[in-house]
């Protein structure tokens, strides 16, 4: 029977529950610390350490390795639907979103309530290790569901659509959500040089002009950057998401990651929605790795993509309690199963069914069937799933949503990215 301790928080009078997670190989992510500990109390991590930590109840994750929870730095999540679409590849990204809106797959997603879609998508980013998503779409949407979502989402951003001249309108113009960024202590978010078009090329150009390229500059996609935009990029010390299988997909190209790389950019992983990019963060990882491999005949190496998911999008995106595995950061987690592999490989690696655990602001939301009983301690409300062939625990209601999204569009509809058992 699973035990767990409530203890005050010293000096505040609340109770908070008190557990550890213990023997795991721990990715912080800059270094791996072996059979490590980490105690949890409330929403943060209290303590990190080789040493045995005490807590009345301790999670036994030998032969494991947990990491820093997984930061999805790009998904559009009302996009999220499946099968792809596309004919390209395309100048920019106008075309494509033509081609988009008028697909079968497009009307048959409509049949959709909005609020479904958005829990299809974070449920896709839950499955996948994901605690916390960026979704680039106007606040009044995104707001709109950000509470009900079995993941956190990154509510205080600044935002354009893009930089040219067709963009759609989103935000209040450039410069004036720099400035919100800037006042605010926020990141301004944009796609940027998605296209071939003379305007988009340039874009980082016409950001430097607007005084819209610095720090708090998070720019998505770069297609058409130039050595001599990542020079500027460098130089004023803004952001990249790369998001490749969308890129390859619509474009048949990406952007030059490797000089990126090699000038110190902070760039950041992201999938793009499912109607154009990858399945999920891990489906990602692995297409970067071996995009890069086919075109510059080296790896990239499997610790810089977990920087990519983890510190990097933390950076960028301004989340100063999150990113790492440290005393007072946020206690959000993904526990891998190691499979005796190097630890960063295990994690690049992973298939969903490697998800042992996902504990977000403290508490467990996915795993394992073998872990309900910490969901039971917590008195968290699950269900039980079958995910990718595995055993699983989640909170809220999955299967029924897939029912309600199934009766919407009149058939049993199911997505590669979701590949949960159910009835209809």
């Amino acid at each position: 029977m699973m035990q767990f301790s409530i203890i005050a928080r010293h000096g505040s009078g609340e109770s908070v529950m008190t557990w550890s997670i213990q023997g795991a190989t721990l990715l912080t992510p800059e270094k791996v610390v072996e059979k490590g500990n980490v105690l949890i109390s409330g929403d943060e991590i209290s303590e990190v350490s080789s040493r045995s930590v005490k807590s009345e109840f301790q999670l036994d994750a030998s032969g494991c390795v947990l990491s820093p929870g997984i930061i999805n730095a790009h998904d559009h999540l009302l996009g999220n639907y499946w099968p792809k679409v596309g004919n390209g590849p395309y100048e920019n990204w106008l075309p494509w979103d033509n081609d988009l809106k008028s697909a079968d797959v497009y009307r048959e997603r409509q049949q959709v309530e909005n609020r479904d879609l958005y829990l299809l998508a974070a449920y896709k980013n839950l499955i996948s290790g994901v605690t916390t998503v960026s979704d680039l779409m106007p606040h009044f949407v995104t707001d709109m569901y950000a509470d009900i979502l079995p993941t956190k989402v990154i509510t205080e951003y600044a935002l354009a659509h893009s930089v040219a001249s067709f963009a759609l309108n989103w935000g209040d113009g450039i410069t004036v959500e720099h400035q919100k960024a800037v006042d605010g202590d926020l990141p301004f978010v944009t796609h940027c040089s998605e296209g071939f078009d003379e305007e988009t090329r340039r874009d980082v150009r016409t950001l430097e002009r607007l005084g819209a390229l610095d720090e708090y500059s998070v720019l998505v996609h770069g297609l058409s950057f130039s050595k001599d935009d990542i020079d500027l990029i460098k130089k004023k010390d803004a952001h990249v998401v790369w998001c490749p299988d969308s890129n390859l997909f619509m474009y048949n190209k990406t952007t030059d990651i490797k000089y990126l790389l090699e000038k110190g950019v902070n760039v950041s992983l992201g999938t793009d929605s499912p109607m154009s990019g990858g399945l999920n963060i891990l489906f990602e990882m692995k297409v970067a790795k071996k995009h890069y491999k086919k075109e510059y005949g080296i790896d990239l190496p499997d610790k810089q993509l977990v920087r990519m998911v983890t510190s990097n999008p933390a950076k960028a995106f301004r989340m100063k309690n999150s990113g790492s595995l440290e005393a007072g950061k946020r206690a959000d987690l993904v526990l891998f199963d190691g499979k005796g592999r190097d630890p960063y490989e295990s994690i690049v690696s992973a298939q969903l069914r490697d998800i042992k655990l996902v504990i977000i602001d403290g508490s467990p939301v996915y795993g394992c069937a073998e872990y309900a009983g910490l969901f039971d301690g917590q008195g968290i409300r699950y269900q039980k799933v079958t995910i990718d062939g595995a055993d699983k625990v989640i909170v809220g209601d999955l299967i029924g949503l897939m029912k309600r999204i199934s009766r919407a569009v009149g058939f049993k509809k199911e997505f590669p990215f979701m590949p949960v058992t159910f009835d209809i």
